[in-house]
């Protein structure tokens, strides 16, 4: 089974500062689930919150012919708690179990401490195999950690920039916590031309021309060593990435075997980390 997790937001929302295409049209979607599912990807990530997301992976889905391990997360800011708002999910993707469920955001827990209760119940009920969240911080893991809360799954950003959770990944080994990526692309950000940047990425364009000399001096892609940065660091169980077209995937899947027995694109790049958490967080991007 391949590492990699078909992330699905793009099935719902338009998504990512690269992307001028918007949501994924329905028939393209079968033609991408279709050559996920036959390349070994087996598992796909979604959210309450990705618009149509969970209905259009439902449809396609039956129109292929395929099943696929999901995982949906719980959203902020909703009347129901947890064990309710899971019958929602499941109802949608026309399921009576997932792979996995996972607060959308730590300040759920934040909120409601006592919705943890409301995981552990949804596992048990074997609604969902495992149980966990979804972090944007690493202060986040240190309560998990701290705190032993039940958790069998997270889902962090984590990129050639991004290295802000690699201190803690060890220790979530040691509990047996399954570690999820995702931003592994920065939403483009190491695609795009340099200078078609605005200057509040000005902070980080000598360390993005570096990259770029990197990738001209090895002969490789950028998908290929986003996707082997990631991949060589053994804590790191799967790699999420979202697509917005059938060429995509496939440029993405064609990388993945090119790098998946490359184990020296860490050691070569983790120097180009950035501690600048505007850069680093999409949402705190200044457009």
């Amino acid at each position: 089974m391949s590492k990699l997790v078909l992330g699905t937001v793009q099935f719902g929302l338009d998504y990512g500062i690269s992307n001028s295409r918007g949501k994924v049209p329905e028939n393209e979607i079968n033609s991408i689930l279709q050559d996920a599912y036959t390349s070994g990807i087996r598992i796909l990530d979604t959210a309450s919150a990705y618009g149509s997301s969970e209905e259009v992976i439902s449809k396609s889905q039956t129109t292929i012919g395929k099943e696929f391990s999901i995982i949906s997360k719980y959203p902020v800011n909703v009347d129901s708690s947890p064990f309710a708002w899971i019958d929602t999910s499941l109802s949608k993707l026309h399921r009576i179990s997932l792979y996995g469920y996972m607060f959308h955001n730590f300040e759920i827990y934040r909120k409601h401490p006592e919705y943890v209760d409301d995981l552990v119940k949804i596992k048990e009920s074997n609604k969902a195999e495992k149980i966990g969240y979804s972090l944007y911080f690493p202060q986040e893991a240190e309560t998990i950690l701290k705190n032993n809360l039940p958790c069998d799954i997270i889902q962090i950003p984590y990129n050639i920039f991004d290295q802000r959770f690699q201190y803690l990944l060890p220790d979530l080994k040691k509990r047996n916590i399954e570690i999820h990526v995702r931003s592994i692309f920065l939403q483009g950000l190491f695609f795009m031309k340099i200078d078609s940047l605005s200057d509040f990425f000005d902070p980080v364009k000598e360390k993005l021309v570096k990259l770029h000399k990197y990738a001209d001096e090895k002969k490789v892609s950028m998908q290929d060593i986003c996707l082997g940065f990631v991949n060589s660091n053994p804590c790191i169980d799967h790699i999420v990435f979202g697509v917005d077209s059938l060429i995509n995937l496939n440029d993405n899947i064609k990388s993945y075997e090119n790098i998946r027995n490359q184990n020296f694109f860490y050691n070569d790049l983790e120097y180009l980390r950035e501690e600048n958490e505007d850069i680093l967080l999409p949402g705190k991007w200044r457009k």
